[in-house]
């Protein structure tokens, strides 16, 4: 499972830090954290300090970071939409699609974004959802899927000023809505 930290500026750091800090998700995948060592060991210290392992080998001793330290990183300011904190979240998520198309992991897993910041960096898409399908040639139906033991549900609009859902409701939309959902099940 590729993880990225989602927007270096926001919450989604502590939100990884703290998930790998729990021993029981490292033992349901293993897990490799799109982002440079100095990052992870930020994220773990603004969640209050909290640990995890870190190893050459993802599994159930530790994560392995993707560091690319050798790549200059911006500054980015916490709590700040910037264009930097975009385009680094960009860059993550394009490197797990890479890895998945590669066929080095199974899953893809991200820390919340911030669709402002990665719109200042270039997204033209509406959201993470339509990138992805962008980025993939995918022309289906994309959605998020909300999932809790025992419950999965399915949405018809997304990310859209309350004034413009009424009009995004249609007949096809619920039906896509409905046949993904039932696809993924």
């Amino acid at each position: 499972m590729a993880l990225t930290i989602g927007d270096p500026a926001g919450i989604g750091p502590e939100l990884a830090a703290k998930l790998l800090s729990d021993p029981k998700n490292l033992e349901k995948a293993d897990i490799f954290v799109m982002a440079n060592e100095d990052e992870v060991k930020a994220a773990a210290a603004d969640a209050g300090g909290v640990t995890f392992p870190i190893t050459e080998v993802a599994g159930p001793d530790g994560v392995r970071i993707m560091d690319e330290s050798h790549i200059p990183v911006p500054t980015i300011t916490r709590a700040q939409v910037s264009e930097e904190a975009g385009a680094r979240s960009m860059h993550q998520l394009r490197r797990a699609v890479d890895m998945k198309l590669k066929g080095e992991i199974d899953v893809i897993v991200f820390a919340p974004l911030n669709k402002s910041a990665m719109k200042l960096a270039g997204m033209k898409e509406e959201d993470e959802l339509r990138w992805f399908a962008n980025l993939l040639g995918y022309e289906g139906t994309t959605s998020e899927i909300n999932i809790i033991e025992g419950l999965w549900t399915g949405r018809v609009t997304s990310h859209v000023g309350v004034e413009q859902v009424a009009s995004l409701i249609t007949k096809e939309s619920v039906k896509n809505a409905i046949l993904l959902t039932h696809w993924l099940l």
